[in-house]
Parts: C-alpha cells; sequence; structure tokens
C-alpha cells in the first residue's frame, strides 16, 4: 500500500508543467478507492471480532437473524 507521491515538473521559466503521466488519471483513484474498501473491510471485520468477544449472546442473535433470512430469501 506504499504510494509515491508524484510532483509536477517544473520548465525553464519556472511555471508548473502538467503533471506526469497517470498523476491525474483515474487509475489513482482505482487505487485509493481500493485502499478505502481495504480499511472499510478490516474495521467491519475488527468490531465484529470485538462484538463476538465482548457479548457471545449478541454473536448468537445475529446468527440467528441470519438464519431465518436467508430462509426467508430462498421461498
Amino acid at each position: 500500500m506504499t504510494q509515491r507521491a508524484q510532483e509536477p515538473e517544473l520548465d525553464t521559466h519556472g511555471s508548473l508543467l502538467r503533471p506526469p503521466a497517470g498523476a491525474g488519471s483515474r487509475g489513482n483513484a482505482g487505487r485509493r478507492r481500493s485502499a478505502l474498501w481495504e480499511f472499510l473491510g478490516m474495521a467491519l471485520v475488527a468490531s465484529g471480532l470485538c462484538l463476538a468477544v465482548v457479548s457471545p449472546d449478541l454473536r448468537d442473535a445475529v446468527v440467528h437473524t441470519l438464519a431465518a433470512t436467508a430462509v426467508e430469501l430462498a421461498r
């Protein structure tokens, strides 16, 4: 997940040229988006594990609710 910053190049007069190839493209946005989804997924898993440890009764209720929902969807 290491990302390098890309600085725009300066021309001989000190004004900014266009940014390097790929710096403003959608390819970088896709990487940022997947890093966000990775973070959100890990946060969801971590919070689920914390709930399972802190409140085992809640875990049983969630499993029961998911099973009942799966049965309803299968009909």
